[in-house]
């Protein structure tokens, strides 16, 4: 999926800890946001996966 992305030439934000603004939405978030995008889904993690399969469960149990 990321490749028709580049290919078409938008702006493809990825989830690493490093790099700059333009190429990192976690830096992003950081550096332009101010907000730590990466510490919320470390602190959250368990409650989304929780979350999830409680909805995958339902949807698939119907």
């Amino acid at each position: 999926m990321a490749q028709r992305y580049t290919q078409a030439q938008w702006l493809l934000l990825t989830g690493t800890l490093h790099g700059t603004t333009i190429d990192s939405a976690y830096v992003f978030f950081k550096d332009v946001i101010g907000y730590d995008l990466a510490g919320f889904y470390q602190r959250n993690s368990e409650r989304i996966k929780k979350q999830i399969e409680d909805i995958l469960t339902a949807l698939l149990s119907a």
